[in-house]
C-alpha cells in the first residue's frame, strides 16, 4: 500500500467545521443573556440594591477563583478570603502613596502571585484537609500581621479606602461602582469558561478526580496545582481590589476564617465546578445576610448557612446547578416518553 495515505476515520463522519459554526451562535446567545441580566439592577432597582449588586460582582470574581481551585482542581483552601485581604490592603497602601486604580490593580496581582507562591510551593504534596490547615495558618498569620501593623494597615480599627476614579466614573456612586465592577467580573467569567476548554482545565479535572491516575497518564500534577493556586489567588486579589474600592472601608473581620468558610460554602451550595454555581454562590454570600438583616434576624444567617451546607452535601452534592440539571433532564425525559407514546 505504498504511495497511499492512511487517515484515521472520524467517529461520526461529520465535517469538523460544523461544531465551530454552531459555537458562534451559542457564544452570542450567552453574551446576550449576560448583557440582559447585567442591565437589570441599574434599570429596576434603587441605589442601595445597585450597590449590593456591585458587591455581588466583586464576590463573583472571588468565588470563580475558588471554584477553579476547589471545584475544578479539588484543592481545599481556607484562606481565599485572606487573599482577598491581600488585594484589599495592597489597594489601601497603594492609594495612600498616591497611585491610581490601574497601578493598584497591577500591584495587587503581583503581591497576590507572590503570596500564592509562598503558600503553594511548600505544600505541593499536600491535599484535602492537610492543605486546608496550611492555608488556614496563612490566613491567621495574615490576620495577625494586619492587626499589628496599625501604621500601615489601620489595624483592628479598619481603614477607609479612596474610591476608584476612571474618568467620570467614581466608585463612591452606586451605579458607577456597578459599571466599574462589571468589567473585571465579565473578564473573569469569560476566562473561567474558556479555561474549561483548554488542556490546563482538563488536567485540573483529572487531578480533582484522582491525583495518582492523573500522574500515571503524564499530567504534571505539581505544576498544575501551583497554576490553579496562582489563578485562584489572582482572582481573590482582584476581588479584594474591587471590594475595597466599592465599599470604601476594609477591616480584618472582612477577610478572616469565617469569610473564607462563607466563600467555600457559597461555591458548594451554588455547584462546585460550574461557572453558574460560582455566580449563585456570590449572590448567596452578599444577599442572604441582607435578607436576614431586613427580616430583623441577622444572627440566623450563620445557622442557616451551616444547615444549607449540610443539606446540599447530603441531598444535592452537585449544588443548585446540579439540582437544576437533574430536574431539567427529568422534564426532558418525561416529554420524550410522551412523544414516543403518541
Amino acid at each position: 500500500m505504498t504511495g497511499t495515505t492512511m487517515t484515521r476515520p472520524r467517529r461520526d463522519g461529520k465535517n469538523p467545521t460544523v461544531g465551530k459554526g454552531r459555537g458562534v451562535p451559542r457564544l452570542l446567545t450567552r453574551v446576550a443573556v449576560f448583557a440582559v441580566i447585567a442591565a437589570v439592577p441599574p434599570l429596576l432597582f434603587d441605589d442601595y440594591w445597585v450597590f449590593m449588586a456591585a458587591q455581588v460582582l466583586a464576590f463573583a470574581v472571588a468565588t470563580l477563583g475558588l471554584d477553579i481551585l476547589y471545584g475544578r482542581t479539588g484543592q481545599m483552601s481556607l484562606a481565599h478570603a485572606s487573599f482577598m485581604g491581600v488585594g484589599a490592603y495592597t489597594t489601601y497602601v497603594m492609594a495612600n502613596h498616591g497611585y491610581g486604580p490601574v497601578m493598584q490593580l497591577a500591584a495587587v496581582i503581583g503581591v497576590a502571585l507572590v503570596a500564592a507562591l509562598v503558600v503553594s510551593v511548600p505544600t505541593l504534596r499536600l491535599s484535602g484537609m492537610r492543605l486546608a490547615l496550611v492555608t488556614l495558618a496563612f490566613g491567621e498569620l495574615l490576620a495577625w500581621a494586619i492587626r499589628n501593623t496599625t501604621d500601615l494597615t489601620g489595624g483592628t480599627q479598619g481603614a477607609s479606602v479612596d474610591p476608584f476614579l476612571f474618568g467620570r466614573l467614581d466608585s463612591s456612586e452606586p451605579l458607577h461602582a456597578y459599571l466599574i465592577a462589571l468589567v473585571p467580573a465579565a473578564i473573569a467569567t469569560a476566562f473561567a469558561v474558556h479555561l474549561g476548554r483548554t488542556q490546563l482545565g482538563r488536567r485540573m479535572l483529572a487531578i480533582r478526580d484522582s491525583e495518582l491516575a492523573a500522574e500515571s497518564v503524564g499530567v504534571a500534577v505539581a505544576r498544575t496545582k501551583i497554576t490553579a493556586f496562582l489563578i485562584s489567588a489572582v482572582y481573590a486579589g482582584v476581588a479584594g481590589w474591587l471590594y475595597a474600592g466599592i465599599t470604601g472601608f476594609i477591616a480584618p473581620p472582612d477577610f478572616d476564617l469565617f469569610a473564607s468558610v462563607y466563600l467555600f460554602v457559597a461555591v458548594v451550595i451554588g455547584g462546585a465546578g460550574t461557572v453558574l454555581g460560582a455566580w449563585l454562590g456570590a449572590s448567596y454570600v452578599v444577599l442572604m445576610p441582607e435578607v436576614f438583616t431586613l427580616a430583623g434576624q441577622p444572627n440566623l444567617y450563620p445557622i442557616v448557612g451551616g444547615a444549607l451546607l449540610a443539606i446540599v452535601a447530603l441531598v444535592v452534592p452537585d449544588g443548585i446547578v446540579g439540582l437544576g440539571r437533574n430536574v431539567w433532564r427529568r422534564i426532558r425525559g418525561v416529554r420524550g416518553d410522551e412523544e414516543e407514546s403518541k
